[in-house]
Order: structure tokens, then sequence, then C-alpha cells
């Protein structure tokens, strides 16, 4: 490989990047917009009306906010009106969005937190500590719907929710709301005169407008380090904050192989806890995860392990401290790692229960951050043991075997916001089980400095993973290490960002992390270009080039080097489209596809390329596309891959969203299995000429009562099928060799080709019966086939997928919410 070239390009990459940087700053707001908090005596209905005398004099506000989109900067098309006033108990706030056509107004009713449908929506956010990097918002839409997150200098953290209350109402001058915000739902300092850090946002569907009270400049990165300021809350107290969730739920199941049912009856209960105005304590004591959507489940025939999104409530709420540093994932947390070897079982004994999770007892959490900026998070769970039923299939005799034993998760994260949107963190992760079993603690810390302008940012971390095995009654160490560091421009029309990092090859997180590999040395380099104001026939444009190079740690050797690009740009009739490439031009090593420590497979240069395109999402009917091919020419090895997904609302009420995803490999190749002698040492590393096909297709249905009740429906049918015609030996120079392989078992029949099903229902129905508190009912259907034959006919798969085994699953759930600030407020 020439790495000349390589140099070369980097030093263009580094180089366009300092010319960007010399292009200049932007020019920041000349003013900074504040409001004055009005405290009241006088009791407010929260009804979407404003004819209280009490808000006459709390007007805070009135005139025109600023776009975000698609201007950035230019004044919104219509009036705005602020009423913001406060006792010793909440914030209230009311708001007249004026618009000349109320009729027209969207109202499509949605879930919780869903504001990315065809509906307008007001805002409030708050940054008590004003520091520009931690902060909560409140989003009420003119259906009515609330939403609410935490806000930080990474994005939002939706999955928080808070216990407010809210009204809307349309009038002849628009649509008014009114909120009312405890202060139980907020976190701020105990002092007696508080400046906050806030601003207020407002969505305009009709017109496909994003704006904010004070200036957001899109140039500048963040959001919360670009509010205005909230003046004249005096005297007020965090409140006692002391709550229970309380639960009860009652399951059946139905198993089709044995045709046999299961009940369930639980109970348990969640609290939360502040201990002081800034930190939270979370308890969950038996939880139940029941109801948690299903896993896209895929065919995996990588090296690597599938990573699955957190659905489990305790573990996605409020997790935006634990996630510094990326060293945690919630899901270890009741994953079963155990497994029974062939040799510990008998020839005539077969597995005939093994669990893939372990039951949670309990869980606790602690979280929160000071006035003075220092985040504290404390997480610990327990799992009970998990056992494997083996049966001898002669006498019917039955043992278990331990799987997972009883085990304790830690995480500890410590975080310290500086000036400038700066900080510093630290944060751990340990896990002990019982017995000789595998123990792990992992240390990591993390920091990021900015100038005052918020334009170049300098970040990077360092950690240590240590794995603690037992092996013939020994105890020993692998210790590992990992550190990063990286330089950008952030602000600005034009940003670079150039990064170093690297991970040995005993650095190991995946007790309580998730890492597909290690062992890599990587140096990356970006440039990009911006525009967030209408041009031409665009309302925003952006495009990036980038370059990317990699090594193993150990041995010092070369893997890949790879040059990659993109392009997005938004219509001004709000249609989106994107073209982008990847392209590696010099011979690739894979050291982790032959499954062999010292093997590694050779390919030369490929390419990709792909474009996507959406149409308008305030129409009834609007669709998303995308498609794109990959190739490698040295052995024609292709790829084809695309999806589409239309939507149609129906009405505000009742919406229907399809998506189809392809994907077609044509003459590609990859490891299939290893052979051994009968001194099992290694005889072959085989790899298969590989055909494969995936569809999948899925299908929502939702339907919404009114802004509290609401039933969602989801299909989801992953079909994928492989075939080898063809098998190789891996050679020691990395290359492929003919093989004398045929893949076929005693029988004469293939071993290698595969067809896996996954087919899920998950339907909900959700009911908030009270603030905070909810009703649901779902039904799962769960069915999971695979067979050593490739079948290419999606008739015949669907035909055979239906009559496999499958579970079916109704569960009944009450969750209500106790706050004994209610109790306090009414005595």
């Amino acid at each position: 490989m020439n790495l000349t070239l390589v140099k070369k390009a980097f030093s263009c990459l580094v180089l366009l990047g300092l010319l960007a940087a010399s292009s200049g700053n932007l020019n920041a707001q000349d003013s900074l917009r504040r409001i004055e908090a009005t405290r009241i005596s006088e009791k407010i209905k929260i009804d979407g009306v404003l004819d209280e005398p009490t808000w006459q004099p709390t007007e805070a506000f009135s005139g025109r906010f600023y776009q975000l989109a698609p201007d950035n900067g230019a004044e919104a098309s219509y009036d705005s009106k602020i009423y913001f006033g406060y006792d010793n108990k909440s914030l209230y706030i009311g708001a007249i969005l004026y618009d000349p056509d109320p009729l027209t107004i969207p109202q499509e009713l949605g879930d919780r937190d869903d504001i990315e449908i065809n509906v307008d929506a007001f805002a409030v956010s708050f940054d008590p500590v004003k520091k520009g990097q931690n902060g909560f918002i409140y989003i009420v839409t003119a259906a009515g719907v609330q939403g609410d997150a935490v806000m930080t200098s990474r994005g939002f953290d939706e999955n928080w929710d808070a216990v407010w209350n809210s009204e809307v109402k349309i009038s002849e001058e628009g649509w008014v709301l009114e909120m009312e915000i405890p202060y139980s739902a907020i976190r701020f300092p105990n002092k007696e005169d508080q400046v906050w850090g806030i601003n207020f946002y407002r969505i305009s569907k009709r017109l496909n407008e994003e704006t904010s009270w004070n200036f957001i400049n899109r140039e500048v990165q963040g959001e919360l380090n670009q509010s205005g300021e909230l003046h004249g809350l005096k005297d007020i107290k965090p409140p006692l904050r002391l709550s229970f969730l309380p639960y009860i739920s009652a399951g059946l199941e139905h198993e089709s192989a044995t045709n046999g049912f299961s009940r369930n009856l639980a109970g348990g209960m969640d609290m939360k806890l502040g201990l002081s105005e800034s930190f939270t304590l979370d308890m969950s004591l038996v939880p139940d995860f029941s109801q948690v959507q299903s896993d896209n489940v895929v065919l995996n025939l990588s090296p690597f392990e599938v990573r699955f999104d957190e659905r489990r409530p305790f573990f996605t709420e409020g997790m935006n401290l634990f996630n510094k540093g990326r060293i945690f994932y919630s899901r270890r947390i009741g994953q079963q790692r155990g497994s029974v070897e062939e040799e510990d079982m008998a020839e005539s004994e077969k597995i005939t229960v093994f669990p893939f999770t372990t039951q949670l007892i309990n869980a606790t959490k602690l979280s929160g951050r000071s006035g003075k900026g220092t985040g504290i998070g404390l997480l610990n769970s327990v799992t009970a043991n998990t056992y494997i039923e083996i049966t001898d299939t002669v006498s019917n005799e039955k043992r278990t075997v331990l799987a997972e034993p009883t085990s304790n998760y830690n995480v500890f994260v410590v975080d310290q916001n500086l000036n400038n949107n700066s900080y510093v963190g630290f944060i751990n992760t340990n896990v002990v089980r019982v017995g000789d079993f595998r123990d792990a603690n992992v240390t990591l810390a993390d920091f990021r400095f900015r100038d005052k302008s918020n334009t170049y940012s300098l970040s990077g971390n360092g950690g240590v993973s240590n794995v603690f095995l037992h092996e013939e009654g020994e105890k020993y160490n692998s210790q590992g290490f990992k550190g990063r560091l990286s330089f950008s421009k952030v602000s600005g029309k034009f940003q670079f960002g150039t990064t170093a990092e690297f991970m040995d090859d005993k650095w190991d997180i995946n007790d309580l992390g998730f890492m597909r590999r290690n062992n890599q040395v990587e140096y990356s380099a970006r440039v990009g270009y911006n525009i967030f104001k209408p041009f031409g026939i665009f309302n925003s444009f952006s495009s990036n080039i980038r370059f990317n190079y990699e090594q193993l740690y150990r041995p010092n050797t070369y893997v890949l080097a790879e040059f990659g690009g993109n392009i997005n740009a938004q219509f001004k009739n709000f249609w989106r489209t994107g073209i982008g490439f990847n392209y590696r031009p010099f011979d690739n090593y894979d050291y982790f596809e032959p499954r062999e420590e010292g093997y590694f497979w050779k390919t030369k240069g490929n390419f990709n390329l792909f474009i996507f395109l959406g149409t308008d999402d305030r129409k009834k009917f609007n669709v998303g596309g995308h498609a794109g091919m990959w190739h490698r020419p040295q052995d024609g090895a292709l790829a084809f891959f695309g999806g589409l997904g239309p939507s149609y609302r129906v009405s505000n009420r009742f919406s229907v969203n399809y998506d189809l995803n392809f994907n077609n490999i044509i003459d590609g190749k990859g490891y299939v299995t290893t052979l051994y002698d009968e001194n099992d040492e290694l005889q072959d590393i085989i790899f298969g000429h590989r055909d494969q096909s995936t569809l999948t297709n899925t299908i929502w249905l939702k339907y919404t009562f009114t802004n509290k009740m609401g039933i969602n429906f989801r299909l989801r049918h992953y079909w994928s099928w492989v075939e080898h015609p063809q098998f190789y030996d891996l050679q020691s120079d990395g290359n492929l060799a003919d093989s004398n392989y045929n893949g076929l078992d005693e029988n004469g029949l293939p071993m290698h080709n595969t067809t896996f099903n996954a087919f899920n229902i998950d339907m909900v129905y959700s009911w908030q019966v009270a603030p905070g508190s909810f009703f649901t009912a779902v039904w799962k259907n769960q069915i999971y086939s695979s067979s050593d034959v490739a079948v290419k006919s999606f008739a015949e798969n669907l035909e055979q997928t239906f009559s496999s085994d499958g579970t079916n699953i109704l569960t009944l759930k009450l969750v209500y919410f106790i706050d004994i600030a209610y109790f306090r407020r009414n005595n």
C-alpha cells in the first residue's frame, strides 16, 4: 500500500480544516433577551383560558421569536405573547400564539414526547444553574399532548418524564395554552435570588417554521448556552420530592409448541426521593419489564455482537449522566452469559430450558447535579441465580446447571461543568459475581475544553479495564488500556475535526459495557461546510469529507484506509435529499472475520454509493426512501440495499406507517467454520462464497382517542436466507484458495445454508388514568424460526413461518403515581 498517499491525504484534510478555521467567527447576537417573573397570589385554573386577573400584570413578552428554520435568524411569521408567573409551589406560563387562520392549525394527536408529527407546539426550557450545559424542557402541542426531556450539551433525553399540568384551546386569534410546572418537576439551587437560563420555542407546522424567543444561531454549537435570562424568582424553595409508583400486573402466556398456558400475577413499586434540591434517589423493587417492546432480532453472520436498544423504563429515564464515556450498556444488567459445554453433557442429554435473561431483584439509582455544576451518578442492581435445565432423553431425569450466579452491578459517575461549555468527568463500572465467576472493573476519565467563543474544542479520554478470571482455582487479572484525543472546530459554516484513538488488545468493557472490537489504533480527519439560511432552491445545505486510517495496536500493522463524504440538503418545498460515498482504495486486512488469533483475511479495495430522498412530511401522504450499492471489483462481490417508508395520515387521530428494507449480497464471501484434527489442532479456516438476501417489513398503525389514551400496533417481519455454493481455505497470507470442503453433513445435506425469520407483533393500549398514572394492555406475538435450507420464495417462506411454533403474551398493568407534595399542597 502507498502510505505516502495516505499521509498526504490526511495532511490535506487537516490543512483544509485550518483554512476553515481562519474564516472567522460568527457574529454573535447583539443583545440577550430577558424576562421578569411575577409573583402571584391568586390561584390559576389550568384550563387554557387566560381569564384570571392575575395574568394581566405578568406579561413577560409580546412580539416575534427568531427562526431556527428554515431561515435561521429571521423574524418569525406570527406574533406570540408570553405570561410568566410563580408562587411558592409552581411556575405558571400562559401563552397566546397568534395565527391568522386558527381553523387550519395542525392538531395531530400522538404519544407523549412525540412532536415529529403534523402538529403545532410550544415549549419552554430552563437552565436553573445557568451553565449552558444541563436543563429541562417542557412541551405542549396544539392537540394538548405533553412532552418533556432533560437537555444536555450532547442532546435530549426524552425518556425523562415529569408530572406537570397543561391545557390548550383554539381561539379566534390562534391557540392559547396554560402550563403549571411544580417545583418538584425541576431541579434548582436553594438560594434567595435566582437567575436562570430560559428559552421559549414555537413550531408552526403549517409553515414548517421552528422559532425560539432568544436567538439560537445554528452555526454555534449547543442550544442551552444560547438561552435568554429569567430574573425575579425570589424566595422559592426546592420542595420535598417524594413519590411512589406502585404497580400490579397480570399476564397470560400461550406456547403453541406445547399448547400450554402460563399465568403470572406480579406487583412491585418504584420510588423517587429527592435527597436535596439537586439529587434524586430512584429505587425499583421487583421490576416488571413484561411490556417492553420486542427487540429487532436479526441473522448475525459477523464476528461481532448485535447491539439492541434499551427499552426498560428504569434504565432509560434520566440516564444521561451514566452515558458519559460510553462504557456503560445497561442491557448487560439482566443478560445471561453462561452456557454448557458439550463435553459436560452425556450423549443422551439435551438442553430443555436455556434462559437468555436473569431475574432482576432490585435496582437503585442516585443522580443529579449541584448548583455549582457537579454531577454525581450512582447505579446499583442485583440479579438472581439463573439456571440451565438439562434433560436425559432416556431416563427423562432433569438436572440444572448454574449459568449466571447472583451478580452485583455498579456504576459511579462524577462530572464537573466548567466555563465555556467545558467539563471533566470520571466514570467507573464494576461487576461482582458470587463464586468463582468472572468479575470486572473499568475506569475512564474524560474531558472537553472549549474557548470562550464556543468555536474550538479539545476533548479526550483515557481508561483502564480489569477483568478478573478464575481458572483451576486461581484468580488472575487481564488489564487493558484505551485513550482518545480530538481537536475540532465546532461552530461556523466551516467545521473540522481530527481524532486519534487507541484500544490495546486487553481493553474489555463488555461485562457492563458494549464493545465490538479492541486492539486497534485509528486516526481520522473531517472537514464540513454548512449553510443554515435559504439560498437558491435550498433551505439548508451541509457537506463533509472525511478520512479514516486504522491499524492494529498489537502487532503494529496496517488494517485499512478509507475516504468518504456526503451532501445533505433541504429544498424550499421541504423535500430532503442526500448522497454519499465511501471508498477504500488500498488492500484491507480483516483480523476479526477469521475468528482465530493470528489470522487475517486480505481483500482488495471496494466502494459504496448511496442516496436518499424524502418528501414534505406536512402532507397527508409522504414518503422517504434510500438506495445504494457496494462493490469489490477484485472478485465481483456486489451488494444492493435500499428502503421505502411511506406514511399516510388518515386523520388527526389515525395514521399508518410502513417501512420496507432490503439487502441483497451477490458473490460475497465470509467465514463459515473452523476445522480441527483429532488432536484438537487447527486444521483449516473455511470461508464460503456467500449469496444472501434480507427483507424486512414493518407496519405501524396508530389510533389516538384523546391526548391521554391511544392504541399502537406494530408488526415486524424479518426474513433472511443465506446460501454457500462454494468453499475456500483461508491461507496464511490472508488470501483464499479453493477448498476440498463440501459443507455437507453425513446425509449429504448442506450444513451452512440458512433461512431465519423473526415475526413480532406488539400492540399496546395506553390510558393515562391520572397525572403520572397509566393503565396499559399489551399483546405480544412472537415467532422465531430457522432452517438449514435457503428458502428463496417469499410466499413459501411466509407459509413456513406461520406454521412454526410461537408465543402469545397478554399483560395488563396498572401503575399509579403517588406524590407526597400533592398531600402537602392540600393540607
